[in-house]
């Protein structure tokens, strides 16, 4: 066994006792999530000495298990709760109820980009402000409601709807708003979201061919189909990537897609998948993130400047249009979603350094934006939890 495997295993089981560790600290609760996470920033800082091959094997497999993490997003949504009919007792639909959370988060961003962007010196375009500051993390709020079995209730439900409309239409429009900044055409984002269609599409396809004897029983058994999952999760990553659009966008879509379909063994190729998840890639996505933090970002003096203003707005935006789920699940519970919602991670790092290569963005505020939302992704889940398990 050569030294990176040494090392790897040595960084997999000390971020285990790290992260077991620290969620017992009293009154903190800190989520695994959030431990793995810190457990990368001191991996960057080297309390492990690594070298580039280490480093390598950490990123790679950090990208693969975000798009496990994205496939198990699309997996863990209820498909037949977005039907009307299936919440016909209920004074509420969940579909609507996270559209018009989503929708006012828009609103209240715009109005304080505004506000915020005659403050702030050098050119910023209210417009990128707004997406960056409509984001979330569904990185993040997938494995906190999974871990506070939340998930499956109707307001885990909620949130995950929310935070997978805010992931997805985020994502679009920031196509859509730096397709329009760089090239101006509209078929460069048109090309992107050729992946829609045909997930559409390859819904009715299968439920076709599951009616065939043959077809079925070529199938086989549960570790045979959860090859072909992780096949057909591949195949859809491609042909986002190809398109342009974002590999975690097919692999999300696979998701969905792999729920809605009704088959044999399904319950069985779950428990695998979240055994696979969320026992290995996700920790290590978690990992990857930590570690690729630049923390010379908190010497930048102009960038700091702006974190306090930046953070209050990325909980405000949040927390307010949360206040719309308080007549069904209480203040309480509104509160602590919208502060779970306001984690933001990945898409709004990213979206922030285009930001600034396209003009609509200082570096400064850039780096700024960095750091609020390690914060964020940091404090949100345990606020959370914080409030969400203290009895009313």
């Amino acid at each position: 066994m050569n030294n990176t495997i040494d090392i790897f295993l040595l960084i997999l089981a000390a971020s285990f006792v790290f992260t077991t560790l620290l969620s017992k600290i009293p009154l903190l609760r800190v989520p695994s999530a959030v431990g793995y996470l810190l457990f990368g920033v001191l991996l960057h800082v080297g309390v492990i000495q690594m070298g580039d091959e280490e480093m390598r094997w950490l990123t790679q497999l950090g990208d693969f298990g975000l798009l496990f993490l994205m496939f198990l997003s699309g997996l863990e949504v209820d498909v037949t709760l977005l039907r009307p009919q299936a919440w016909r007792d209920t004074s509420f639909n969940p579909l609507t109820l996270a559209t018009m959370a989503f929708l006012t988060t828009l609103l209240f961003s715009y109005v304080i980009s505004l506000c915020v962007t005659g403050l702030i010196p050098g050119h910023v375009n209210p417009w990128m402000l707004t997406l960056l500051l409509s984001t979330t993390s569904l990185g993040i709020i997938l494995p906190i409601l999974e871990e506070t079995d939340i998930l499956h209730t109707e307001f885990g439900q909620v949130l995950l709807i929310y935070a997978l409309i805010a992931d997805l239409c985020t994502m679009l429009l920031i196509s859509l708003f730096i397709s329009a900044s760089t090239s101006g055409r509209l078929s460069d984002f048109m090309l992107a979201l050729i992946l829609i269609p045909i997930v559409v599409l390859a819904y009715p396809a299968i439920l076709l061919v599951k009616r065939f004897r043959y077809a079925r029983s070529l199938a086989g058994d549960v570790q045979n189909r959860m090859r072909a999952m992780i096949a057909l999760m591949a195949a859809f990553c491609a042909i986002a990537d190809f398109s342009g659009s974002e590999p975690i966008l097919g692999s999300f879509l696979v998701g969905i897609l792999v729920s809605a379909i009704p088959f044999a063994f399904k319950k069985r190729l779950r428990d695998y998948t979240h055994g696979i998840g969320y026992g290995f890639l996700i920790p290590i996505f978690f990992i990857s993130v930590g570690l690729n933090f630049d923390l010379s970002i908190l010497k930048e003096a102009q960038s700091m400047l702006w974190v306090p203003l930046l953070l209050f707005v990325a909980f405000l935006v949040k927390v307010g249009p949360a206040w719309l789920f308080r007549k069904h699940f209480g203040r309480r519970g509104a509160l602590a979603g919208g502060f779970l919602m306001s984690a933001r991670l990945g898409l709004i790092v990213a979206a922030a350094d285009i930001g600034v290569r396209i003009g609509a963005l200082p570096q400064f505020l850039s780096e700024a934006i960095v750091i609020v939302a390690v914060i964020t992704c940091l404090a949100a889940p345990i606020i959370f939890v914080y409030l969400y398990k203290i009895p009313t």
